[in-house]
């Protein structure tokens, strides 16, 4: 099985993503206030509640799956993505730059962009426990990024298709399995641990 990607020092965290103003070609470097004003942007105005959640809390409210697939009911996903504003649907650049797929992938994105039938979506993930290297696929219309969760909530860009599904793979277990949380207009939503290999389907709707 391929090795995840990320090359994360120990003991640091990444970057959140930064949605930065609509660029036709180069992207620029914001400043703190453009970039606190462009993550609010991409809120539009939710409020999030970030719990502290353990393994017993969520094992109870969703025993782990013997399924390969867990799928989340509509009702518990509603507004677990954001789509972005139609200004970076039309002018994708700076969002298609913080994508973590091949540049061929990005270019064949930025066309069925054009198209109108794949929007650009925000999704926040996290582990619920321990930040030990869990590491997941995440898949929608077609395309398909690697990303490793850390214990705190982190938002993620994706393309979505409305009526159709993002699929969440377990990929690498830190141990203790893979815990992922998701979260939605009402707060977080605890989900089993995942399995390498076992995944999540949560519809866009």
């Amino acid at each position: 099985m391929e090795e995840p990607r990320n090359t994360q020092a120990k003991g640091t965290e990444p970057p959140a993503p930064l949605l930065l103003e609509p660029q036709p070609q180069a992207v620029p470097r914001l400043g703190l206030g453009a970039a606190a004003l462009a993550i609010c942007v991409v809120a539009g105005g939710f409020f999030f509640s970030f719990g502290a959640m353990s393994t017993t809390d969520t094992a109870t409210k969703n025993p782990a799956p013997d399924a390969e697939v867990f799928a989340l009911p509509a009702d518990q996903a509603q507004g677990a993505f954001t789509i972005l504003p139609s200004s970076f649907q039309n002018s994708p650049a700076s969002v298609l730059a913080q994508l973590d797929m091949p540049e061929a992938e990005k270019l064949r994105l930025e066309e069925e962009l054009r198209d109108g039938g794949t929007r650009l979506a925000a999704v926040t993930l996290w582990d619920t426990v321990d930040e030990d290297g869990d590491v997941v696929d995440v898949s929608a219309a077609g395309f398909s990024q690697r990303l490793t969760i850390l214990h705190k909530p982190k938002m993620f860009f994706l393309p979505v298709q409305y009526g159709g599904t993002v699929t969440i793979t377990g990929v690498r277990d830190g141990g203790g399995g893979i815990t992922l949380g998701v979260t939605t207009i009402t707060g977080p939503v605890p989900l089993p641990p995942l399995a390498v290999s076992q995944r999540v389907e949560i519809p866009v709707l």
